[in-house]
């Protein structure tokens, strides 16, 4: 089983619509699922320093305490951010290290920060028993005003045996404001931050966690695993209880032109087929050839499709 199957996909778009346009939607960030103590969050950054912040400190109040980071080369203050965190977080295991290989090969790192943080706590009390692995801007948000029976929900499945894969879904977002027209930026939290989300599923893609000790690995882009023969009974829908992955993708003309240079770089260096993040591509091209213009386009693209 290589994704999720055509109706399991189908019924998560279906959840989601309805979850969207129902009175029960509500962004959430003061939620805790205490079950994720022992869980580990994995997270491959680079010059991220607009979001990284928020997004350690979002998964930190949701009830992760374990976080495995890999920093490839960033030039910004993307590592000073990482590192103040663990300093104010010392009940927080944050092990942080640089990734000099400037080649994108996200499976291939992800899984070998995975297998390395096994094996650094497995002798610990309480090894990893889940692997969440997500990028600087992706964040798991609870997005119903049950928050109740979502946070009973998602500790049922970190607790169910029979659980092998998390299935999350991207609810696209915007740093831009529905009621001044403007764009905004990051405060604190998302709580107090204006931004505008998918009104339905435009384009359905999965984010995967995934149990440890069952020979599981990530693949490109962390949408499913390898390794995986339980069919859909070993499969849950996030967005079936509520949660959703909020996906900031495009915040910025400068983090935008910053995200296309590194981006293309890492897959030159990675000597991928040219097929291979070939959206990103295709917006750098553009980028060389129009500039800024032509990011603004991509920008308000972006936006237009969260509005």
């Amino acid at each position: 089983m290589h994704e999720p199957s055509e109706h399991f996909q189908q019924d998560c778009i279906t959840r989601f619509n309805d979850l969207r346009r129902n009175e029960e939607w509500e962004i959430r960030d003061d939620v805790s699922v205490p079950a994720l103590r022992y869980a580990a969050i994995i997270i491959l950054v680079k010059n991220s320093e607009d979001i990284i912040h928020v997004n350690l400190e979002h998964h930190y109040r949701l009830g992760f305490r374990r976080f495995f980071i890999l920093d490839n080369n960033s030039t910004d203050k993307t590592s000073f951010l990482i590192l103040s965190f663990k300093k104010n977080h010392e009940d927080a295991d944050v092990f942080y290290t640089t990734d000099y290989n400037p080649a994108h090969r996200q499976a291939i790192k992800t899984g070998a920060m995975a297998t390395f943080a096994e094996n650094y706590l497995h002798n610990d009390p309480h090894p990893i028993d889940w692997f969440f692995p997500i990028d600087a801007d992706e964040f798991i948000t609870c997005c119903t005003k049950n928050t109740v029976n979502a946070v009973q929900e998602f500790t049922n499945f970190l607790e169910d045996s029979s659980s092998e894969v998390l299935v999350f879904n991207w609810a696209q977002s915007a740093l831009f404001s529905k009621e001044t027209r403007k764009f905004t930026t990051f405060s604190d939290r998302l709580s107090t931050t204006e931004f505008s989300t998918w009104n339905n599923m435009k384009v359905h893609v999965t984010k995967i966690a995934y149990r440890a000790n069952h020979q599981l690995t990530p693949t490109e882009g962390n949408h499913f695993v390898d390794n995986y023969h339980a069919g859909e009974n070993g499969l849950r829908s996030m967005t079936a209880i509520g949660f959703c992955l909020l996906h900031f993708p495009m915040r910025s003309i400068e983090q935008l032109r910053c995200k296309l240079v590194d981006g293309v770089n890492g897959l030159n260096a990675a000597k991928h087929h040219p097929s291979t993040g070939g959206h990103w591509r295709y917006y750098h091209n553009h980028y060389l050839r129009h500039g800024d213009k032509a990011l603004h386009a991509f920008l308000m693209e972006h936006i237009n499709s969260c509005l």
